[in-house]
């Protein structure tokens, strides 16, 4: 053989080489990737729920502070009327003691 031809073989084997080479490196970089995304998404995952499981607890808290509000703003009407309101007084008495005027008649409805 001549050194020509040996020098074609050689470069062929090396180009094929080359090729092998590319694509086995090709394919182990979507591999890594891959394995990359996989533990990205599975390191986000449980962050995602304890999040959600926050957002939970956050409106229940609030729903219960409205509720607190609400049943603060109730009381503060009650003592306003206790205080400034003479005919709630009575009637809040007579109600509790079971008193009332001559000539009234009570109606009571138990539930």
């Amino acid at each position: 053989m001549t050194a020509k031809k040996q020098t074609r073989k050689n470069v062929r084997r090396l180009k094929a080489q080359t090729r092998f080479i590319r694509a086995t490196n090709g394919f182990l970089m979507t591999v890594i990737l891959l394995v990359l995304a996989l533990i990205f998404c599975l390191s986000y995952l449980p962050q995602k729920n304890a999040y959600e499981k926050k957002l939970g607890e956050l409106a229940e808290a609030q729903e219960r502070e409205e509720q607190a509000e609400s049943q603060l703003d109730y009381l503060r009407i009650k003592l306003e009327a206790i205080k400034n309101d003479p005919s709630y007084l009575e009637i809040q008495a007579r109600d509790r003691l079971q008193v009332y005027r001559p000539g009234e008649t009570i109606f009571r409805i138990e539930r």
